[in-house]
């Protein structure tokens, strides 16, 4: 599915909106009307689609058609032209700046023109090539909305899917199961949604959590944590979940579509029954019907990402390919940053907002013993293992990671802005002593797209990897989820906000332990399982709290 520019994407949703209340209106009509009601709804939902498409969206559909071409020779044909159309988009916005320069940017312009045409007569070659090996190509690119049915086949008996669409004044929801599928409208409009999300998102602040771990309460000998509004996360799931629900009574699995202030809260965090307790008790906190022990989720950038994932398996050669690799603990010369807890062994995983030089970022001690342990759990020999001094950009970028399926990334995920003129997001790896175009200690967005993946999974355990903040009109995924999508992944494991360092490391080790146990185990349900475990732990009061439970979300195949 190629992005429709943004008024025709307005225009869309105002249709998917008059769709939806055509329903409501013919839902209190005569018994004859319920054909062209069940009419209306498949048109609403598949208009939202259309309001719903980002770039995270395109990037896995152009995945599914590297995965449909059937062979690695012809997935890296598709692949050529993928990377040409977008550095042919790239060389147009530098020559729209040229144009704007005037007489000082001629050079440039003559330049930029001379590559664009140079760049669309390779376009036209490949294309020719597509057209002989590849005739579907053309279908396979411009796909259209998946109706309800079509969602229905693809789902397993057990699972269900949860569309949401923030407009001004109303959220549409719908969910479908194997057998049912429901929607409702709530009067939640996306500013009063976003301001509720930032709330909730500040409780989730990880440094307010550990704080709260410290306090006592007068007359009291247990340590109470920060709060957590349990009841607005009971509201939000009565309007956005609760009505839906009948059509997953049988899923246990559920995929979430969502834009705006939804994408910026998982719904594990949600509250299923009326909260009981104080909101800083760790025991009432342990004992909260959270939505994480009704479903296990995976976030999918749009509805037509389901048939990608389930459709198109990768293009397997006969290639030798290694289980795992992984990169992280890089050395930096910042001081640690400890996070107060009841066991004062919590560590961030974030960046310091004074930050002068990517050196200067704190270690990350739990990274280098997470990366050994997921190693060990799937038996990887040492030497896939790039930790300290080689856990270098120059060394990712030349690594052949085209045969690997677990790729894991423990160590700094920074936003643009983090660091001083940093524009997209990264991953911090040990800098250089001396500054190049290829290695400059940060692996961004944009380097990683040029990766040429063929992993099942990739992990990344590092801050703010999963994007959407709760703003009205943020994007669902970071460009750090979107760049593994394109480059490769099935499935990505990202985060929501700050990590602690020792929760990361619990989460993901028992994640890929709960898979390699020898149950066959969704990946979905084995992150689930690792969530309730930490949440149900003792030892430390503060690990009762959503903020170091739930960071994680899985992005693409949360299935098997």
């Amino acid at each position: 599915m190629g992005l429709v520019d943004l008024k025709s994407a307005r225009a869309l949703w105002r249709l998917a909106r008059i769709c939806v209340v055509a329903v409501g209106l013919a839902s209190v009509a005569a018994p004859a009307a319920a054909l062209a009601a069940d009419r209306h709804l498949e048109e609403a939902f598949e208009a939202a689609q259309w309001a719903l498409l980002s770039s995270a969206g395109n990037a896995l559909q152009q995945l599914g058609l590297r995965a449909a071409a059937g062979s690695p020779e012809l997935a890296g044909i598709v692949r050529q032209r993928q990377d040409l159309v977008a550095m042919v988009d790239e060389k147009e916005k530098a020559l729209g700046q040229a144009t704007s320069a005037g007489a000082s940017g001629a050079d440039a312009l003559v330049r930029l023109r001379g590559e664009i045409d140079s760049m669309r007569a390779e376009l036209v070659g490949v294309d020719t090539r597509l057209a002989r090996s590849f005739p579907r190509y053309a279908d396979l690119a411009h796909p259209k909305p998946l109706s309800v049915a079509d969602v229905q086949a693809l789902l397993e008996e057990d699972e269900g899917l949860l569309l949401m669409l923030a407009g001004h004044d109303h959220i549409f929801a719908w969910g479908i199961g194997k057998h049912d599928s429901a929607w409702t409208e709530t009067g939640y409009g996306a500013e009063v949604l976003g301001d509720d999300i930032a709330r909730l998102r500040a409780e989730l602040d990880p440094a307010a959590a550990a704080r709260g771990a410290r306090t006592l309460v007068p007359g009291m000998d247990r340590p109470r944590v920060a709060p957590f509004d349990r009841l607005t996360a009971n509201i939000l799931y009565g309007e956005l979940v609760r009505p839906v629900e009948t059509a997953l009574k049988a899923a246990r699995h559920v995929f979430v579509v969502n834009d705006g202030p939804l994408a910026g809260l998982p719904l594990s965090v949600l509250v299923a029954s009326a909260p009981v307790g104080e909101d800083t008790d760790p025991e009432a906190l342990r004992r909260t019907d959270w939505l994480a022990r009704h479903y296990a989720f995976t976030t999918l950038p749009s509805v037509d990402s389901l048939a990608v994932i389930r459709k198109y398996p990768p293009p397997r050669g006969a290639e030798k390919r290694s289980a795992f690799r992984g990169f992280g603990a890089p050395v930096l010369g910042g001081e640690t940053v400890q996070v107060a807890s009841a066991s004062s062994t919590g560590f961030f995983r974030g960046s310091l907002a004074d930050v002068e030089a990517v050196r200067d970022l704190p270690a990350l001690p739990q990274t280098g013993p997470e990366l050994r342990k997921l190693a060990a759990i799937l038996g990887a020999p040492e030497t896939d293992l790039y930790i300290g001094a080689r856990a270098s950009e120059i060394i990712v970028k030349q690594a052949d990671l085209s045969t690997t399926d677990v790729l894991a990334f423990a160590t700094h995920g920074l936003l643009s802005g983090d660091l001083r003129g940093l524009a997209e997001p990264a991953l911090v790896l040990t800098p250089p002593q001396v500054a190049t175009a290829q290695d400059d200690g940060l692996l961004t967005a944009s380097e990683v797209a040029e990766l040429k993946l063929s992993a099942q999974w990739v992990i990344l355990s590092a801050c703010n990897t999963a994007g959407g903040d709760g703003r009205p009109d943020a994007e669902g995924l970071s460009g750090l989820a979107r760049a593994f999508l394109y480059a490769g992944a099935r499935a990505i494991l990202v985060s929501h906000w700050p990590v602690r360092d020792d929760a990361a490391a619990r989460l993901t080790t028992q994640t890929l332990a709960a898979l390699g146990s020898g149950v066959r185990v969704r990946r979905a349900e084995a992150l689930r399982l690792a969530m309730l475990d930490l949440m149900g732990n003792k030892d430390d009061p503060s690990l009762a709290h959503p903020s170091a439970w739930a960071p994680f979300v899985i992005v693409g195949e949360g299935g098997y």
